[in-house]
């Protein structure tokens, strides 16, 4: 027995159903959204999903008003509230920089690391966020060569002041 789907509400075979039932639900829930948003803004309170969806009870007749996710889903009504929202998006990229910028000083770099995984974090970033990295990864790399050099040349110098004692302590042990 085959049986037939009838879970995509807005089939091709179906107009009727687009323009008699669902066209009505989407004005509906516009026609609140924008009624509730006004209503937030009049009283100058904050606009959000929440505070719209508890509104829309109050000024829809029936008191059902409408979801969060009928709001996010209608494209008008979306953009009407994103247009009106109280909450204002942070630019991604900056949040990302200053993040990076900060975990680049504390983070250490492990030889037995995995380097495609390590390949693909870096494509992920941005050009400058590449040249701030290799800046901080040189002049680390300046500070190890230096430190380096150092030590060195003061091991030269305890194996050179050692070199010069030894003739001494084997006179005195012979």
């Amino acid at each position: 027995m085959i049986s037939a789907s009838t879970s995509s509400p807005e089939s091709e075979g179906r107009p009727w159903l687009k323009e008699k039932v669902y066209g009505p639900k989407r004005r509906r829930t516009v026609e609140l959204v924008k009624r509730s948003v006004d209503a937030l803004l009049k009283e100058r309170k904050r606009v959000s999903l929440a505070s719209l969806c508890a509104r829309s009870k109050e000024v829809d007749p029936d008191g059902r008003g409408v979801s969060e996710s009928a709001i996010l889903k209608n494209e008008e009504a979306r953009t009407y509230y994103e247009q009106h929202r109280s909450w204002k998006a942070v630019s991604r990229k900056r949040l990302r920089f200053c993040q990076t910028e900060k975990t680049l000083a504390l983070s250490r770099i492990k030889l037995n690391r995995d380097l495609a995984r390590a390949r693909l974090r870096y494509l992920k970033l941005t050009k400058v966020e590449l040249v701030q990295r290799l800046l901080l990864v040189e002049q680390a790399h300046g500070a190890l060569q230096e430190r380096w050099f150092q030590v060195n040349e003061e091991m030269l110098h305890w194996r050179l002041r050692a070199e010069q004692t030894e003739p001494q302590c084997q006179r005195e042990e012979g």
